[in-house]
């Protein structure tokens, strides 16, 4: 089922609800104020029967008065006839003895509550209540004359439920239009709607077959739908961002690795003519190669860290720099054997992944060790969210500060240096993930000063 047929099924649904329950609503509200009329005329009839006053009342003939009704003889007695005008046009009217007991009717028969308790509480005061006669529901109210009897009055209910069910036809009508209109209109909005995202759903279907980045798609409107075509564009941009970096960097790790592997194809070709090498030769070529497989194994140690997702190999902690900076800085100690001082500033806390910010330290603290003369200190500083590493290198020259953390850029002096160009790299990765900044300045103790600053909670 398509997304704009369920929501045109949805509104029809909820209006079809609102509808019932008005429906409803009204046929209750306008059936208990047509009955309230009847009641109303009814209380109004049994005013004629309290008009008459106790005298005719209580000393009234009942036997007498239902002959003469029956016989159309009431004038005879002289008296005005009291049921002339209870009866009038649309009323039923019948007379019960003081024990319930029909003994008159006038009209037609019908069927009504005589029990003891409803008797006992006319006797107080005139009681409405339901009945029934052969042409359907009535409403009757009974009247006590005082010890002589009861008279009750019915008035059939046939209008109320024609109203009623004239009443239900037009809602019934009405409803329906309101239904169908409603999903009409749902099913137009809903097209509407839908129909930039069916344009980005045929290019997801198109990058998913042919692969291609390139694809361009409309961004309208600043609605939900517009943000969703916005981000969607994004995505696609930032896929093929990656796509070109990864490019780039096959290329650049093809050219790095062509020249560490020609030279160890030219000394293993030397060495396969062993018989033409004297000792020292064939030492120094395999210092060479020794050397030739380290650089390898460093490159592609790397090419490895360089291609893991920083940003789900590992969940945010609250943490300090300090925590990471100290084991780092004691591993590096003992790797180098340099001496390494570390100046904790200021200690703040932060939300970090902890391998990648020590993989970021580790290639800062490599770098310095590398670069710095033999002999020469290593400063590590921590301030806050600031990590920064001082040597007494050669610096970095200010025009190439900015490109220093590109994939596989190496400077000037470093080429005859082992190494890959891509430690600063993963440095500037990691840094980015976790919304920081890079930097190079120099350094008070004559070489370069390399860090990165990350935001903490402190603030």
């Amino acid at each position: 089922m398509s997304l704009r047929l369920r929501i045109a099924l949805a509104v029809a649904g909820v209006v079809t609800l609102v509808v019932v329950a008005v429906g409803f609503s009204l046929h209750r509200t306008t059936e208990s104020s047509l009955i309230a009329e009847v009641d109303a005329d009814l209380l109004e009839r049994s005013l004629i029967v309290s008009a008459l006053g106790a005298e005719r009342v209580d000393g009234l003939d009942v036997g007498a008065l239902i002959r003469l009704r029956r016989e159309g003889n009431f004038l005879r007695s002289g008296r005005v006839d009291p049921f002339q005008n209870l009866v009038a046009f649309d009323a039923l009217v019948r007379v019960l003895d003081p024990k319930g007991a029909v003994i008159g009717v006038f009209e037609k028969e019908f069927s009504a509550a005589t029990d003891a308790s409803l008797l006992e509480a006319a006797y107080e005061k005139a009681v409405l209540h339901d009945g029934s006669s052969s042409s359907g529901s009535i409403r009757v109210m009974t009247i006590a004359l005082g010890d002589t009897g009861f008279i009750q009055i019915a008035r059939p209910l046939d209008e109320v439920e024609a109203v009623l069910a004239d009443l239900a036809m037009r809602t019934g009508l009405i409803g329906a239009a309101a239904i169908i209109g409603a999903a009409l209109a749902a099913w137009i909005i809903a097209g509407a709607v839908a129909k930039p995202i069916r344009r980005l759903t045929e290019v997801a279907e198109n990058v998913a077959e042919s692969g291609d980045l390139s694809l361009e798609v409309e961004r309208t409107g600043s609605d939900e739908v517009g943000r969703l075509a916005s981000s969607f564009c994004t995505m696609l941009d930032a896929l093929a961002v990656s796509r070109r970096q990864q490019h780039q960097m096959v290329m650049d790790a093809s050219h790095e690795l062509r020249t560490p592997l020609m030279s160890l194809r030219a000394n293993i070709d030397v060495l396969s003519r062993g018989h033409e090498l004297d000792d020292q030769d064939h030492a120094a070529i395999i210092g060479d190669l020794d050397a030739e497989l380290s650089e390898l194994s460093d490159l592609v140690a790397e090419l490895v860290e360089l291609a893991v997702d920083v940003r789900t190999d590992e969940d945010p902690v609250p943490l300090t720099l300090e925590e990471i900076a100290l084991p780092v800085v004691d591993r590096a100690r003992r790797r180098t054997e340099r001496h390494i001082e570390v100046s904790i500033e200021r200690s703040l806390m932060l939300d970090a992944r902890p391998e990648a910010l020590a993989r970021a330290m580790r290639n800062l603290v490599d770098n310095a060790a590398k670069f710095s003369p033999a002999g020469s200190a290593i400063r590590v500083v921590v301030d806050g969210g600031m990590f920064a590493v001082h040597d007494q290198g050669p610096g970095i020259p200010e025009a190439q500060r900015k490109v220093v953390f590109a994939r596989f850029h190496r400077l000037e002096p470093s080429q005859a240096l082992p190494g890959s160009g891509l430690g600063l790299a993963i440095v500037g990765d990691v840094v980015e993930v976790h919304g920081g900044s890079v930097f190079v300045t120099d350094s008070p103790e004559g070489g370069a000063a390399v860090g990165f600053r990350l935001p903490t909670i402190d603030g």
